[in-house]
């Protein structure tokens, strides 16, 4: 194999908490049951209160200018009527979409439109109500907004915009979304005194942009993570983000320092948060000379207070000190950061920053009730109005999510998401927790290894174990189970997944395998390896599956030596070769647990029932003198003494050169695996077995 190998040490007999399965796709995501806590009381829920930028009037428009959107109308339906949508991507309608609260949890969207109403008629109109139609299965669903009378009136040669929007942490008229996501939907527009609806159906796609996480892991203690969700205001920032700091504490969530209240910006943790550019750009407005807010406080008169003598004669001084930042075809707003804290080579219109530039800290100034940063974008319209533009989900193309409510301590769920082009998942109360990193928050490896290996790990801490490996980007190819004193340990080998998709279980009885087994192959899942050990003087399984369906493979699990035996011929002669047969003996019966594919090897050899100087005689004749190689081995007990199955191949592949390394304790088996991996090797095999009351293990590895 060309892969070059870093050194791996692997730690004997430690590992991981106590799961009867193993399993995982794909990385994964986590929310207490409140929302994001930036406000100044531990625990409660946030009430951050932002500056309004607009507010909607009547809009004098030139006809011959107008290029609106097409729109069916009916006779019923008034007259001069034109209306332009957004937010769009060429002919589409585009929606935020996040992941669920955890990676095995279906993925979320929410859906906003903006319209903009022209009357290019002589009589004036009152619109009434909006009808957002959309189909989920075969079920047409709707989602009917009502104005109140004489609300939304629009004169001759005006227009008028309409969202379904929302107050700020409610669900409002927002459409909410779970996977699979409607293709188009139908917008329905009804005046007053009219009977026909102006209509239009759209189609609708995810929308495609994403920036970075504006904050760095480096930045962070351990067990903090950066709090929020996607359920801002409305209008403009319908899809911003207010983001916080949560830490794990005195055994729970706070977004306070120990020992602090909440009264003072500095106790909480997200103030002085370094806040980082999330995409390469250029300066277009600044503020740094805002006075700090006194202290948290989102009561009326504080608010008024604090606009009156602190940021009302600003420009856009409701966003405290800031920063707009124009990211390609989209303007970013960091809003509220702490005064004299903005990096002063980009205090100028026009100033260039990268992606990863530091920008300020954290704070509390401007229209905030507390400590946090504001982010949202738009489109870009001008470099005078960095707020001219059209609101667009902000979406991110790195870090990890997952739901406060399924995080409740930390280690505590595994499924975190990645974020891929992404925004952060919220419900009404439900925030969640963001590591801005671009590797697991469970990840204990580097990211960059050929192979990672763990052998004689506990079966109590195996889970554990396992979760620190996987969501480093690896996924096994190994897994081998066996007993000493009465406990039982796994060795597994891992390799780089690059995509892979798998899926791992272990500690499965007979019946639980074959159910694992039928799920995962109907799901267009393939068998890679499959053991079978004694724990607990039960039979049980560990399987890995990968979705493939290159490979043609047949199994069977839980057959008696003689039956596995007399189907031998029939087996090989069909053109199937033996790749796992693993072995338990119990009850006076060895049985057989066997994977096997449709490969040319060039001829094998297997040998199921092997005393350890049997293999030895074995090796001599079939790897010395006719030399095959020696590719799979599975150890197991029978009478009290070790056994082990074995297969050679006359051909192999990435096996130019190999070893196999033959009943080694566990300090002998480390430095052998040290040694192999120095010198470019890849293990192939760990088998562990107990002799007399102690752990052994033979390994094989090549290149």
């Amino acid at each position: 194999m060309a892969a070059k190998i870093v050194k791996r040490a692997v730690a004997a007999s430690k590992a991981a908490a106590p799961a009867k399965k193993v399993a995982v796709r794909k990385a994964a995501t986590a929310s207490t049951k409140k929302a994001a806590t930036l406000s100044a009381k531990p625990g409660s829920i946030a009430q951050i209160r932002h500056y309004d930028f607009k507010v909607e009037q009547p809009i004098k428009f030139q006809a011959a200018r107008l290029k609106a959107d097409v729109f069916q109308k009916v006779s019923t339906s008034p007259k001069g009527i034109e209306i332009t949508l957004e937010p769009k991507e060429g002919d589409n309608l585009v929606f935020h979409h996040t992941p669920g609260f955890t990676s095995l949890e279906s993925p979320m969207a929410q859906f906003s439109v903006r319209a903009v109403v022209y009357n290019k008629g002589t009589e004036t109109y009152d619109l009434d109500k909006v009808v957002i139609e959309y189909k989920k299965g075969a079920q047409t669903l709707k989602k009917e907004i009502y104005l109140p009378s004489d609300k939304l009136i629009i004169d001759p040669g005006y227009a008028w915009a309409w969202q379904n929007s929302r107050p700020y942490h409610e669900n409002g008229d927002i459409v909410f979304w779970d996977n699979p996501f409607p293709d188009s939907a139908t917008l329905k527009f009804y005046f007053k005194n009219y009977s026909g609806a102006i209509s239009t159906t759209r189609t609708l796609k995810p929308y495609s942009g994403a920036l970075s996480l504006p904050f760095k892991p480096g930045d962070f203690e351990a067990d903090e993570y950066l709090s929020s969700y996607s359920m801002h205001g409305g209008g403009d920032q319908v899809f911003a983000y207010d983001i916080g700091v949560q830490a794990y504490r005195d055994k729970k969530w706070t977004g306070v320092y120990p020992g602090k209240d909440g009264s003072e910006n500095s106790h909480s943790r997200i103030w002085g948060k370094p806040v980082y550019a999330m995409a390469d750009g250029v300066v277009l407005h600044f503020e740094n000379n805002i006075p700090n807010n006194w202290k948290p406080d989102g009561s009326d008169a504080g608010m008024k207070k604090q606009k009156d003598e602190l940021w009302g004669s600003f420009d856009y001084g409701g966003s405290g000190n800031h920063f707009y930042i124009r990211h390609g075809n989209v303007v970013a707003l960091y809003a509220h950061m702490q005064k004299g804290s903005l990096t002063s080579k980009f205090l100028k219109n026009g100033a260039t920053v990268k992606k990863g530039d530091l920008l300020g800290k954290a704070g509390n100034s401007g229209n905030s009730s507390g400590p946090h940063l504001h982010i949202h974008i738009k489109t870009y319209k001008n470099d005078a109005e960095p707020e001219g533009g059209i609101f667009r989900p902000l979406l991110f193309n790195n870090g990890f999510v997952i739901g406060q409510a399924e995080y409740p301590k930390p280690k505590s769920n595994v499924n975190w998401s990645a974020l891929n082009k992404q925004g952060i998942p919220g419900l009404k109360s439900k925030a969640s927790f963001i590591h801005p990193s671009e590797v697991h928050p469970y990840c204990a490896y580097p990211t960059n290894w050929g192979e990672v290996c763990r052998f004689g790990v506990s079966e109590s801490l195996y889970q554990q174990e396992f979760d620190k490996v996987w969501t480093c980007g690896y996924y096994p190819i190994w897994v081998d189970g066996y007993e000493v004193a009465g406990k039982t340990y796994f060795n597994v080998i891992f390799r780089p997944s690059k995509g892979i998709q798998w899926v791992a279980r272990h500690g499965m009885d007979g019946a639980g395998y074959q159910a694992e087994f039928n799920k995962w192959v109907k799901a267009g899942f393939r068998l890679i390896n499959v053991n079978s050990y004694m724990s607990k003087s039960k039979v049980k399984y560990a399987a890995v599956w990968v979705k493939d369906n290159k490979v043609d493979w047949m199994a069977y699990h839980g057959r008696t030596l003689a039956w596995h035996e007399s189907n031998f011929q029939k087996h090989w002669k069909a053109g199937w070769v033996p790749t796992n047969v693993s072995c338990v003996h119990t009850g006076g019966q060895t049985y057989v647990t066997a994977l096997w594919e449709k490969k040319n090897t060039g001829g094998f050899y297997l040998r199921p029932d092997m005393t350890l100087q049997e293999f030895g005689d074995a090796f001599k004749q079939y790897t010395d003198k006719e030399k095959f190689k020696l590719v799979y081995l599975d150890a197991y007990i029978k009478g009290g003494k070790p056994r082990l199955s074995g297969i050679w191949y006359k051909n192999q592949p990435n096996y130019n050169t190999w070893w196999e390394k033959y009943h080694l304790s566990a300090n002998q088996f480390q430095a052998e695996y040290n040694s192999m991996l120095n010198n470019g090797y890849l293990t192939r095999c760990i088998a562990g077995y107990s002799d007399g009351g102690t752990a052994r293990f033979e390994g094989i590895w090549s290149k």
